[in-house]
């Protein structure tokens, strides 16, 4: 995948280096041990509410996982930008996650469970 990102063109890979690179973000201690959850709750944000700061985080994170070295200012000035239809690279990143090798079946998982989380809310509002 690639955007022109302030004038430049950036590759962005949504491989194994990116699932590691979106485990750095959050890690959570419990009885002792670390977990890695960066990527379960990016996505989470992202694919549920839609969060902004959850798709530049994926961006920055895919585009590492490319070679890249974009910023979050990098991408601040791109969504700030007039030029930006962030509907389109929402779109364009949620496919690309949903027909990932390593995040179809997260993708997958996270809609089931917001379907019936909805289904639920529906059934008590009856």
């Amino acid at each position: 995948m690639e955007f022109t990102v302030n004038g430049q063109t950036q590759t962005f890979s949504f491989g194994m280096k990116f699932i590691r690179e979106m485990d750095k973000f959050k890690e959570v201690s419990q009885y002792g041990m670390n977990f890695a959850m960066g990527l379960q709750m990016t996505m989470t944000q992202f694919l549920g509410m839609g969060s902004l700061t959850a798709l530049s985080d994926i961006l920055k994170a895919a585009n590492h996982a490319a070679g890249g070295n974009l910023t979050t200012s990098d991408l601040d000035e791109f969504f700030e930008d007039d030029g930006t239809d962030i509907d389109a690279i929402s779109n364009e990143v949620k496919k690309a996650l949903e027909e990932g090798k390593f995040t179809k079946t997260m993708v997958a998982q996270l809609e089931a469970n917001q379907a019936a989380v909805t289904a639920r809310l529906a059934q008590q509002q009856d």
